[in-house]
Formats: C-alpha cells, structure tokens, sequence
C-alpha cells in the first residue's frame, strides 16, 4: 500500500516499522498519520520514514455460531465460560482443568474436560487429596468414550445442561435496575451465594438488580471474557413469575453486554427459562454433563 494519510484515519491497521536491527510491528486504529490507538488504549507515535509495510485490518463480522470447526468453537466456548467462573484453584493436566473452590458451585469444583486424553486417575486422586468429591464437566457429544468410561467406573450422571448463544445486540430499556461491578449482600443472599463472593468478584463482571416498591424481584450476571459475555444467576422471585420480570432482566442484562456475543446455560427441565430464551433468539450450540462419584 502506499504511504498512510489523512483519508486512512480511523482504519484500524498493523505497521511493521524498521527498528533496528529487525522490524516492530504496531496495530491498533489510526489517530493521524503518525500516530494509533492500540488495544489496551494507549497512543503510539511513529515515524512514516520508518514503515517497511502497513495494510488496514479488516474486522470479519463476529458470530456465535460460526468460525472454526464445532468442535474447536465448544472447547474454546467452554474455556471461555470457564473465565467467567475462575476458581481459586486450577491445575491444568493436559486438556483437562482441574478446578477447587470453596462452597456449592459444580463448576468451580469440578474437572473441566477439554479434550480425549484421559486423567480420570489423576483427578479422583487430586480431589480426593481435597476432601472434595471427583466431579467432572465434559460434553458428551464429542467425548462419548470418555463419558461412558466415567459411568463404568461409577460416575453418576448429575445434571445435563444446554449451552444457549446469541450474537451481538444493540439493546435500549426504558426501565430501571441497579448495578454493581462486586455482588452485594442483598443480591448474593438470593442463590445464597454469600460462600462464593470472591469468586464472583473475581475478573470483569455486572450484577444487576430489579426493585419494586425496594423489594428484589429479579437478579442477573453478565461476566465478560474475550469477546463473550456469559449470563448467569437470573432468578425471578416466586410471586412474580409470569409478569414478564424474566424477559425484562434479560433484556437489562443485553444491555449491559457491550456488543459481545452472549452464552448462557439453562436446564432443560426448566422449560420456562428455556423457552423464554429460545424466544429471546438464543440459539442452542451444544449439551454438557456432570458427573460424580457417589458420596
């Protein structure tokens, strides 16, 4: 390309610059001429004399289902996911994360399968050593072997959920709700979640709470990792259920997503919640299991 000017402003673009005695290279989005806005929001000056090759980067529009293989999108998904939820403890043994933290959260507290290899030795051996019962995540759709070797050595199937997505959305209400980059205590006595409240603070996360009259009538989280936004710990109180409150935090939640693509997980059983998804354009992208050793 030739040399950048005044009608290259705004391009977002990667500069190999001659630096000796090899080269640098900067990206980021053209401020002026001789100057760009990198990721982390930093200006970097450079000179022109200097650029060996520039071109302007072309963002390919972002999608929650498509991209790489399926496969390769669940597991990246899943890390992301995982992100979101950071326990206190985490030792990678391959594909697998082994994940230990304090309270009642699977998640946290349980191995995170991520590819074939199988650790299942190690990992009864690392939670044991805990005092934690060996509990797994894995998705039974690309590690049946390894999910029907877990039920063969007596994994009991705990849960199956579905992993919902939605691609980016532009999102106005005209209602009122409260946030807050930390839980309070009001919000974590919902899901009596007081235990996890460093886990929940951990990372870059909203709680939003819904009021009426200063009652709670609805809670919700959106956590942010990459360019996802995880929802979760959306609960609507009991004698509100059926006034549309869950259709309203939901839609509060994808206000605050700041145009990232959106994940959630729900129980199938839990037909109002999944089919209020559905309706909301959530769209399914894979089912993931839990198992344990019985107590």
């Amino acid at each position: 390309m030739g040399q950048i000017s005044e009608s290259d402003i705004g391009k977002k673009v990667t500069i190999r610059l001659h630096d000796d005695p090899g080269f640098r290279d900067i990206v980021g989005h053209l401020l002026s001429p001789t100057s760009l806005k990198n990721r982390h929001g930093e200006t970097v000056q450079f000179d022109p004399a200097q650029i060996y090759i520039w071109r302007e980067i072309i963002d390919v529009p972002r999608t929650a289902t498509s991209g790489a293989p399926l496969s390769v999108r669940i597991y990246d998904l899943e890390r992301i996911a995982n992100k979101t939820w950071p326990a206190k403890e985490e030792l990678i043994v391959g594909n697998w994360i082994f994940r230990a933290d304090v309270g009642i959260t699977r998640r946290a507290n349980s191995a995170l399968i991520l590819g074939s290899d199988d650790y299942i030795d190690q990992m009864i051996t690392w939670y044991q050593e805990r005092g934690l019962n060996p509990t797994v995540s894995l998705v039974p759709g690309i590690n049946q072997k390894l999910d029907t070797e877990l039920e063969n050595r007596g994994f009991e199937k705990l849960l199956d959920l579905e992993v919902l997505v939605k691609d980016p959305v532009e999102t106005k209400v005209d209602f009122h709700y409260e946030i807050s980059d930390e839980p309070s205590y009001e919000w974590l006595a919902i899901h009596g979640d007081e235990p996890i409240k460093d886990l929940l603070s951990k990372g870059r996360a909203k709680h939003l709470t819904m009021k009426e009259r200063d009652k709670v009538i609805a809670i919700g989280r959106i956590a942010f990792a990459d360019d996802w936004a995880v929802l979760s710990r959306i609960w609507v109180a009991k004698e509100e259920r059926g006034k549309g409150f869950g259709r309203k935090i939901l839609t509060a939640l994808e206000a605050e997503s700041e145009g990232a693509k959106l994940a959630l997980q729900v129980r199938l059983e839990n037909s109002p919640a999944y089919e209020l998804y559905k309706s909301a354009g959530y769209v399914n992208h894979h089912s993931c299991r839990f198992r344990a050793l019985p107590r």
